[in-house]
């Protein structure tokens, strides 16, 4: 049986969020891969990630699967993230902040993948939310979970986000085959 979080130490607590991290930490690639377009601000965004899902553990409740989860608060904070880049160029060196994850990074690195993460780094920012989790093979309810738009919405999404990366990747020269 689970021990409830309000009932374990703080050391409890930090062990288990390390295995929840540790499980899920190609999350933290996947998201930063799309929302951030050099490796530095990827690694940065990667490091404000795992701060804002350590300091939003405790709401964590164990009602819904931790990967749901950690999606809604990591796709939060990229989403904010995002916007701070824009207004402040100013940031701190990356060398300057501990590293917390290994430096595996668990995206492929064919020209194909590169390709469709650049492609879909051009989507607007929910549409990225939306077929992250569909390319993480989440069902609609998770995806919907997440992202807090309906299923049916969900299902719609896809078909035009679809549509739309097979034009990017045409336009970028991409000649795979089109069955999805």
């Amino acid at each position: 049986m689970k021990k409830q979080m309000k009932n374990m130490t703080m050391t409890e607590k930090q062990l288990l969020f390390i295995e929840h991290i540790r499980d899920s930490q190609g999350i933290l690639f996947r998201i930063s891969a799309v929302y951030a377009t050099e490796e530095a601000s990827r690694k940065d965004l990667r490091q404000n990630i795992l701060l804002q899902l350590w300091r939003s553990y405790a709401t964590f409740r164990d009602q819904s699967l931790f990967s749901t989860w950690m999606y809604r608060v990591a796709l939060n904070t990229a989403m904010m993230y995002q916007r701070k880049q824009k207004n402040h160029l100013l940031t701190v060196p990356i060398e300057d902040v501990p590293q917390l994850t290994s430096e595996i990074n668990p995206i492929a690195d064919s020209d194909d993948v590169q390709l469709l993460y650049r492609c879909i780094q051009e989507l607007p920012k929910l549409d990225r939310a939306v077929i992250l989790l569909k390319l993480e093979q989440k069902s609609y309810q998770e995806i919907s979970d997440v992202t807090g738009i309906s299923e049916s919405n969900v299902s719609v999404r896809l078909v035009r986000i679809k549509q739309k990366l097979r034009t990017l990747l045409e336009e970028k020269g991409y000649k795979g085959n089109n069955d999805e």
